[in-house]
C-alpha cells in the first residue's frame, strides 16, 4: 500500500470513529419541534374500530427512522360517544395490550377531547395504535408529532 492509501485508511477510520463517538453523544437526545409534524393520514379522518396497528411514524410522518419515543398531541371525537366508551391508544409494542397514551372521547357527541403525550417507539422508531369508535367511520383523529427522541 502507497503512503497516500495508508493516510486514507487512517483518515477513514479516525472518521468512523469521531461518527460513532457523535452517534453515542446525540443518543437519548430530545429534539423539540416549533412546528409539528403532520399527516394527511392522520388530518381528522373518520376511523373505526381497529386492533393494534402500526404507523410508519418516518413513511407517514416524516419522523427520522428510529427514533426512541415521540411527542405526540391528539385531537379526537366521535359522533356517538355519549352512548359508549371511545378510546384510541397508543403503543410501542405490537402486540399485547400494552398502552402508552390512552384518550377518551368527550361523554358529548362530536366533541374534541385533547391529550398530548410520549410514547415510545418500536426498534424501527415507529408506534401502533388501537381505537374503539362507537360505530362505523365515527371517530375522527388528528395525531401531531411535536418532537423526538433520538
Amino acid at each position: 500500500m502507497s503512503n497516500f492509501d495508508e493516510k486514507a485508511v487512517d483518515r477513514i477510520k479516525r472518521l468512523e470513529k469521531e461518527v460513532e463517538r457523535l452517534r453515542v453523544k446525540e443518543s437519548g437526545k430530545f429534539i423539540a419541534l416549533t412546528t409539528p409534524l403532520t399527516s394527511t393520514s392522520w388530518d381528522g379522518d373518520a376511523r373505526s374500530t381497529t386492533t393494534k396497528t402500526k404507523i410508519d411514524l418516518s413513511a407517514v410522518f416524516g419522523v427520522p427512522a428510529g427514533v426512541k419515543a415521540v411527542m405526540v398531541k391528539i385531537a379526537l371525537r366521535d359522533s356517538g360517544s355519549a352512548a359508549t366508551s371511545c378510546i384510541f391508544q397508543l403503543s410501542g409494542v405490537s402486540s399485547g395490550t400494552n398502552y402508552s397514551l390512552t384518550a377518551q372521547a368527550s361523554p358529548i357527541n362530536d366533541r374534541y377531547a385533547y391529550f398530548n403525550g410520549i410514547v415510545p417507539c418500536d426498534a424501527n422508531g415507529d408506534i401502533y395504535y388501537m381505537a374503539t369508535a362507537s360505530d362505523s367511520g365515527t371517530m375522527d383523529i388528528y395525531l401531531e408529532i411535536w418532537g423526538y427522541w433520538l
